[in-house]
């Protein structure tokens, strides 16, 4: 094996000479600058990308927990929904109830001013004939207040005003 001697330069077979040495050493240094710069930059590029990975994984499980509660939420809606369907439908029936005993009250309503129309009239048919028995009285002393229905036992007065309530 040859042994090479540093003071010789391999490529060029001279000798090197100090300030030739010198601008080697120093284009050297400022490579060695340039990459030590680059490995800095690098080296911050990768823990920002570190950093970067660690936010997209963070960002992932909060999309799943997200979607997760998305879903959850879905299926309450969807409940809640259909407890509302279900109570429009009770309202609705409700509502047609209501309708109903408005109709039944107005026909109840109807048929109580209709009572209390005759009741009136026979009011005043009675009154009608109180007076008029009044008048027979105090015109005619001699006869009876009473009347006897045919085949009634005497001893039974029916008022005459009862008549009139039933027609005769």
């Amino acid at each position: 094996m040859v042994e090479s001697n540093p003071a010789i330069n391999p490529i060029t077979g001279h000798q090197w000479d100090s300030s030739t040495l010198m601008e080697k050493l120093v284009a050297l240094q400022e490579a060695l600058l340039a990459a030590q710069e680059r490995n800095i930059t690098l080296t911050a590029q990768a823990r920002e990308l570190e950093r970067i990975a660690r936010d997209a994984e963070d960002i992932k499980v909060e999309l799943a927990n997200q979607s997760q509660l998305l879903a959850d939420k879905s299926r309450e809606n969807k409940h809640l929904h259909q407890e509302l369907t279900k109570m429009a439908t009770q309202m609705e029936t409700k509502n047609q109830e209501m309708e109903e005993f408005k109709a039944l009250l107005n026909d109840i309503q109807h048929q109580l001013k209709i009572c209390q129309s005759e009741r009136d009239q026979l009011a005043v048919m009675l009154t009608d004939a109180e007076n008029v028995n009044r008048r027979k009285r105090s015109s005619a002393p001699e006869q009876e207040d009473y009347q006897q229905p045919a085949g009634k036992d005497k001893g039974t007065p029916s008022p005459s005003w009862l008549r009139h309530l039933k027609g005769k």
